[in-house]
């Protein structure tokens, strides 16, 4: 029985000692502000350079073992990616810039209809260029790797979808 009590009171003791560690923390960070962390400023990034070499290794390395894809199969899709992403990247930019001025010219009540029409033709070619890159992207993929690593490359995508929905396209999802 006695050594029952001991241990509870041993018990007793160490959540004395937690409790008080807590409260004199608490007062340490008492000066301090509390609240929401701020975003990085304008053009900064959370991550760096290195950070996000890093998460890249990760992604890859996992994609590797969920696929079963061999060092070479890695190396070569990842080439490919990489292409269409640097082939991709001036276009999507002057597709943003488009549709930007596309709703500015939509918000003008007295804006001409032929220069709207003009704005609008060119974010559909854009858009048909980009879907066209992504198209033939997919093609040259899909010929890398076996039929069950396409379809659990479709299935990580299809995972993955979220993402893209947190890009806030102008006019829905867009073709990417």
């Amino acid at each position: 029985m006695l050594k029952q009590e001991w241990r509870t009171s041993k018990t007793w003791v160490r959540i004395g000692m937690l409790l008080l560690g807590l409260v004199m923390s608490g007062t340490a960070l008492a000066g301090q502000p509390v609240g929401p962390l701020a975003p990085p400023p304008r053009g900064e990034s959370l991550l760096t350079s290195e950070d996000r070499a890093t998460l890249a290794q990760i992604f890859w390395h996992r994609t590797q073992e969920r696929l079963g894809l061999t060092d070479q199969q890695a190396a070569d899709i990842r080439a490919l990616l990489e292409t269409q992403r640097t082939a991709a990247r001036a276009d999507v930019k002057n597709l943003m810039a488009v549709r930007r001025q596309l709703r500015t010219l939509l918000g003008q009540q007295a804006a001409d209809p032929a220069a709207i029409q003009a704005v609008a033709t060119q974010v559909k070619e854009l858009q048909t260029k980009l879907f066209d890159g992504h198209l033939q992207t997919q093609l040259a993929l899909r010929a890398k790797l076996t039929a069950e690593q396409w379809q659990g490359w479709l299935a990580l995508r299809k995972g993955a979808g979220h993402h893209q929905m947190r890009r806030g396209h102008a006019f829905g999802p867009g073709a990417l």
